[in-house]
């Protein structure tokens, strides 16, 4: 039976094997958006956004900090404000199922056919881009757009191609405007201009690719990076984390004593300080990288998924030949990636599964590296090792790849049903999540963190109420975190401020109409 498959599947052309590969990819992904149960905490912004983008109000849209290309998509495919959730999905799905097609003929031009084979393989079962391929997230989307623009750059950069380098900035510019990240990787693509094809050759060929990436990217971050500005008031690439660019971007220079951070979002906190005194050293810069290099690293390879790393070890440590340009620059964007990474954060692996895509070859490399190991402990069959292994990992994977979507979510969406039934249309709901705010297809507001309890800082019971009337809040919801993000808040309501409506026990959900 087995010998049957592997005849089989030697019989088949590259279209057919295409075919079979982008086949099973698809099936995966749309299990994964049929049998979605909850969305996350993110998705539920951008889920907001693409509602205020449906109602016309595109100035509420792009206030919030999330990138605005994801929300507009979604804008552009849902019929209505009923549908966005499965609009996103689907997009995600479309993205997340097209990448193979550049994934493949990015690794097959660049290094063979039968390493392109085992990446598209390997992408299509792995557990994580499955599973933020049916996501209300921008995770799919990006890396859908950041594939094929690493693919058209290379490409275009061995062939001499300007369109292609064209095509490339283009959907960079796009990735920008996805996830902010994707804007550094035009440092990594330059830099390969001028070495890709030899330092000392093709100046005038290499100053065009230059400048029409440059012009190309251009068109799609300056627009965006001026608006920026005119909300802010500073130069920065994403209204997320704006304290943190300011900081970098002023090296050493004195900061301002308090300045709100960048809003109006609706999935925010309070606002938040800017304390006195210089910014960051270059130092200082080094010191985050030292300490969180270590956890980027762990997270990239949690991203990568363990059922791989076996064949990702033999795929970094086998024999090479000759210097593979190729392997270099996507080492180059996997380096660049965590080290980009290290200066803000220690990371998560959420945020290393868009650059896996990418990385999968050294995991197909390593497959038939230890085909070659097996041949040379004289294996009677070494195909049959390999296609044990391989299977393995697939045993190992399907079962994260198939489990449904934020299952322990589900809660949220059936509260979000019932205010949506009994709460009357254009309602504000005040809670610490947003998920059944954007169920019930409310406006949301986020409960103030903190509540001042003796020499505590943060907002007191009577100071939280009043902010809830002045934004013409009508429900509050509080839920297991309320307790731990509002200390004393539910202990300090009262009766006659707050009328209970909905309590689920079990959930920790208690919904309160305010009275005024």
């Amino acid at each position: 039976m087995i010998r049957k498959c592997i005849d089989t599947l030697r019989g088949l052309n590259e279209k057919q094997i295409l075919l079979l590969l982008f086949g099973v990819t698809f099936a995966l992904r749309l299990y994964a958006v049929l049998m979605a149960q909850g969305i996350a905490y993110d998705s539920a912004e951008y889920g907001f956004i693409a509602r205020d983008f449906l109602k016309g109000d595109f100035t509420k849209g792009l206030s919030s900090p999330a990138p605005p290309f994801y929300p507009f998509l979604i804008f552009i495919f849902s019929p209505d404000s009923a549908h966005v959730e499965i609009a996103g999905r689907f997009l995600s799905l479309f993205f997340g199922t097209l990448a193979l097609l550049p994934l493949f003929y990015l690794v097959k031009e660049a290094i063979g056919k039968k390493e392109a084979v085992f990446s598209a393989f390997l992408y299509a079962f792995h557990p994580y881009l499955v599973t933020y391929s049916g996501m209300l997230l921008t995770e799919a989307t990006y890396w859908g757009l950041l594939t094929p623009s690493v693919y058209f750059f290379w490409t275009g950069l061995k062939k001499r191609k300007v369109w292609r380098t064209a095509l490339s900035g283009c959907l960079l510019g796009l990735a920008y405007l996805t996830r902010p990240e994707g804007i550094g990787y035009v440092l990594i693509f330059v830099i390969w201009i001028f070495v890709g094809n030899g330092l000392k050759k093709g100046w005038l060929k290499k100053l065009i690719h230059l400048g029409v990436l440059t012009l190309t990217v251009s068109l799609f971050v300056i627009p965006y990076v001026i608006y920026i500005h005119q909300e802010t008031g500073r130069w920065l690439i994403t209204k997320k984390a704006v304290e943190a660019q300011s900081q970098l971007l002023n090296l050493g220079e004195e900061k301002e004593s308090r300045s709100p951070e960048a809003g109006p979002a609706r999935i925010q906190g309070a606002e938040v300080p800017r304390t006195e005194g210089k910014g960051p050293t270059v130092l200082d810069i080094a010191g985050n990288v030292a300490r969180n290099i270590p956890f980027t690293v762990y997270y990239y390879l949690r991203a990568f998924h363990f059922s791989l790393w076996l064949f990702l070890f033999f795929g970094l440590i086998r024999v090479r030949q000759k210097v593979i340009a190729y392997e270099l620059f996507i080492a180059s964007l996997v380096l660049f990636h965590l080290f980009s990474l290290s200066t803000f954060t220690s990371s998560s692996p959420r945020f290393s599964v868009p650059i896996v895509p990418l990385s999968l070859f050294w995991a197909g490399m390593g497959i038939f590296e230890i085909k070659k190991y097996l041949q040379r402990m004289k294996i009677s069959d070494p195909k049959k090792g390999i296609l044990f292994l391989i299977l393995l990992v697939i045993l190992i994977q399907l079962p994260q790849s198939l489990t449904p979507e934020r299952r322990r979510r589900a809660e949220q969406k059936k509260v979000g049903l019932w205010l949506k039934e009994n709460t009357p249309p254009g309602a504000i709901i005040m809670s610490n999540s947003p998920q059944e705010a954007f169920y019930a297809d409310r406006e949301f507001v986020m409960i103030p963190l903190g509540i001042r309890l003796g020499p505590n800082p943060g907002k007191s019971y009577d100071e939280t109420l009043r902010e809830a009337r002045e934004k013409g809040v009508g429900y509050i919801l509080v839920n297991k975190n309320t307790r731990e993000l509002n200390p004393g808040l539910v202990e300090s309501i009262q009766p006659k401020d707050l009328r209970e409506i909905y309590r689920k026990e079990d959930q920790g959900v208690i919904i309160y109409e305010v009275t005024y």
